[in-house]
């Protein structure tokens, strides 16, 4: 925070005696790092200056040092000026003189890359009291087994606003209600503030809107709270409160202290600050674990809806209400009343058995990467990996490099790098499998062979050369690989300590975390926006995952395992004849003949695959990354599949599904058949609820912007167009419709959800559950026809 022209860093302690502390760090000053072009002296440094309006704006200080950049050492100086803001415009002016870097790091990132700090980290801190406020004199971490035992304190919370419209209007629609769960001062508790009389105990009645929104800032302050966490409350609950209170002439600040509420942009998401605490929006953050595939039961979903989402990682239901029914309940009798407060506070029930499944990982993620939980709940696993690269720059007196610009961008996008080797397989069912993993390949690859930008040498004594000719200084201590290698070596200590304590969710979530910033490393090489891009780095890598994997396929064959099928890091072999032992004989072997930080694993025995094919010019070959198969233990793993897709309904996906199983389980194809046959004919006697016939499709644009009249835009433009919906409801928005028997095309036929009075059922037999299911069971010799003819097969 900035106090008059000068800056300061505003640290929030949680102390062991359970209190929060807002102590201040007055000696940490800017700066950004100069490398003139040529040999300039101090004096000379200190008299270059900026312009800032009427202002002038001159070092403080400078200072020179030993600093490398991608390897080289650089001439190179830190600038410092009196507050964070001057150091872009400072920077800029002087580059005619030089290059600038690490000037676009705000300044509370600076202050946590050079202090050494990390989140959720035990410290021993000396501060005094200057006439009221306090002042950092000294801070050092605590020995792990002598950290004291200090809880955060939480809440959950969910609004309710009257929506006549359905959609909501800050200038006129109220909020009516608003819930919380909290975990705080080692206490439970929950409850409903409303403004209408209602008989339920949880529920707490004021006087009006005003009232209810004063109230929940109180009871977020009573409770000393940590950490404020809503299901998409960034774009919603937060943002609309704010909007309320000032329409109602009342100040919106949850903070705990001088500082305020406010909501900034992050990249291409919404993050809120708020003064003295941590704000974590639960909807980013159940995305975030879904995409990097943390959660196998989060990555299924077909939406992120909270009920969804819930309902995924929990035996209960959800409460539910339709949102454009919420005005109705809160003008309906005192029973609708209640069923409103009861769907209101298992919102937050809910949003907080969410939390506890998504969010250790999050704060695990905080803790490895030593950025701030605010920050890390609104980041792409390549941000953290950035960060991570960032912060140990500092230790190896590496200076950080500047982000590409738009040029830049564009040339590394116009060039980009071969991937993975893959062997399709031969469509069909297959029985005695076995997969083999390289463990965290990318990763090993980039440790073992010290990949690394500033590793690249033309004429170094002792190299690696990858595949591509490109070579590595073997001597070189470099960032990359060293931080991958302490990553992995935690990741191994944390694996050993959870595999003794399962039910423990710190370890589980750290194992997750330290996976997700060590496999994000290769991506984040070959990324366009990233500071550490090298088109060189990441096209040895996946050069060098080519090579081994293509060497174990040959190795594999040659000891007579045939190879059904490899993709990236793993291979699928059909074992025949060979026993479990002879398989696992041929890992041994192979982990003999690579480096030291590499090594080939078993993932499983299975007794059953199914591998399916896709059309090509030349008829049908093989699908990448298509397939299912049952372990010897019963678990299913399936990929690819439309069972993770939007654009399929209900129907479609389970119909798949259960054919799946039957195919894995019981082996037997006319049983599989047996039930698409059986949806077929429910289809066709309108027996199929509406509810499973959705398709849901995300609407990226205004409904007038689309060339075509999809399905889906045609659904929201007549609903638009008969005033059932407005165009801020359905614009931008997941759209989840139906095709019923209304109309010549299928647009023509489709409506909202619901809207739908019917269905088609000859779209959704041919359209979605045959092509769903006749991926698998043309490879059993069926056909669309036979499946359609009642049970009776055409062929003899």
């Amino acid at each position: 925070m900035s106090t008059g022209d000068t800056a300061q860093i505003r640290l929030t302690v949680k102390g062991s005696d359970g209190k929060a502390y807002d102590i201040f760090d007055a000696d940490f000053k800017p700066y950004f790092v100069f490398v003139p072009s040529k040999e300039m002296k101090k004096e000379e440094m200190m008299e270059l200056t900026a312009f800032d309006g009427s202002s002038v704006i001159k070092p403080t200080n400078v200072e020179g040092g030993e600093l490398t950049l991608f390897g080289k050492k650089a001439n190179s100086y830190k600038v410092y000026t009196r507050a964070p803001i001057q150091v872009p415009k400072l920077a800029d002016s002087l580059l005619k003189f030089g290059n600038c870097y690490e000037y676009d790091i705000p300044f509370a990132k600076r202050y946590m890359l050079n202090s050494g700090l990390f989140p959720f980290t035990p410290y021993s801190i000396q501060f005094k009291d200057d006439n009221g406020r306090l002042s950092l004199v000294s801070i050092k971490k605590i020995d792990e087994e002598k950290k004291p035992k200090i809880d955060t304190n939480l809440l959950c919370f969910d609004i309710e606003v009257y929506n006549p419209l359905v959609i909501t209007r800050p200038d006129t629609d109220p909020v009516i209600m608003i819930s919380y769960s909290y975990v705080a001062n080692g206490k439970t508790g929950k409850g409903v503030i409303t403004y209408k009389n209602i008989e339920k105990e949880f529920v707490e009645v004021v006087e009006n809107e005003k009232a209810m929104i004063k109230r929940f800032v109180q009871i977020v302050n009573d409770l000393d709270i940590d950490i404020i966490t809503g299901y998409n409350s960034a774009n919603f609950d937060i943002r609309y409160l704010s909007d309320r209170s000032r329409r109602l002439g009342l100040e919106f600040d949850l903070g705990r202290f001088v500082g305020g509420t406010r909501i900034e942009r992050h990249g291409l998401v919404d993050r809120v600050k708020i003064s003295g605490r941590v704000h974590v929006d639960a909807y980013l953050v159940t995305r975030f674990v879904a995409t990097v595939g943390a959660s196998e039961r989060i990555l299924k979903l077909n939406s992120y809806t909270l009920k969804n989402v819930y309902e995924a990682i929990s035996p209960g239901k959800k409460v539910t209400v339709e949102k454009k029914f919420i005005w109705k309940l809160w003008d309906g009798s005192s029973k609708e009343l209640e069923e409103l407060a009861t769907y209101n506070l298992n919102d937050s029930d809910a949003l907080m058995e969410v939390y506890n499944t998504v969010t250790p990982i999050v704060i695990e993620l905080s803790k490895v990467t030593g950025d701030m939980l605010t920050d890390v709940a609104v980041s792409t696993p390549g941000q953290l990996v950035e960060f991570t690269l960032m912060r140990y720059a500092q230790e190896f007196n590496e200076i950080i490099p500047n982000k590409p610009n738009e040029m830049e961008m564009k040339v590394r996008e116009a060039n980009p790098i071969e991937g993975a080797y893959v062997k399709t397989p031969d469509p069909g069912i297959y029985s005695n499998l076995a997969i083999f993993d390289f463990r965290g390949m990318y990763p090993s690859i980039i440790i073992s062979h010290n990949i690394d930008p500033s590793s690249i040498c033309a004429e170094c004594e002792e190299y690696y050369e990858s595949p591509i000719g490109t070579k590595f200084d073997k001597k070189r201590k470099s960032v990359m690989p060293v931080v991958l290698k302490l990553l992995i070596d935690q990741r191994s200590v944390v694996k050993k300590l959870f595999k003794k304590d399962p039910g423990n969710i710190e370890l589980g979530a750290r194992t997750t975390a330290l996976k997700i910033v060590s496999n994000s490393f290769y991506g984040y090489l070959g990324y366009a926006r990233s500071r550490y891009y090298s088109r060189d780095c990441a096209a040895s890598v996946t050069a060098y995952g080519r090579q081994y994997i293509q060497q174990t396929i040959a190795d594999s064959e040659a000891f007579g395992l045939r190879v059904l099928y490899s993709d990236t890091d793993s291979i699928v072999v059909l074992l025949e004849n060979h026993t479990k032992d002879e398989a696992i004989e041929f890992m041994k072997g192979e982990n003999k003949k690579l480096p030291e930080s590499m090594e080939l694993e078993l993932e499983d025995f299975y007794t059953r695959g199914v591998f399916v094919g896709k059309k090509t010019e030349k008829g049908v070959a093989g699908a990448k990354k298509k397939y299912a198969l049952i372990a010897e233990s019963g678990r299913i793993k399936i990929r690819g599949f439309e069972l993770v897709r939007r654009d399929w309904s209900k129907i479609a996906r389970e119909t798949q599904r259960r054919v799946l199983e039957t195919i894995l389980k019981e082996g037997s194809k006319d049983s599989a058949a047996a039930i698409v046959r059986n949806v077929i004919d429910e289809l066709r006697e309108g027996k199929v609820p509406i509810s499973e016939l959705v398709i849901n499709t995300q609407l990226r644009k205004g409904i007038d912007s689309y060339d075509t009249m999809s399905p889906e835009v045609a659904a929201a433009k007549k609903a638009v167009q008969r005033g059932q919906k407005t165009r801020d409801e359905v614009e931008h928005s997941l759209i989840g419709y139906v095709v019923t028997r209304h109309g010549t095309s299928v647009s023509e036929r489709a409506e909202l959800e619901e809207f739908a009075k019917d269905y088609d059922p000859d779209y959704y037999i041919n359209h979605q559950v045959l092509p769903a299911t006749m991926r698998i069971l043309k490879e059993l010799d069926f056909t669309e026809e036979e499946l359609k003819n009642k049970g009776k097969q055409s062929r003899l």
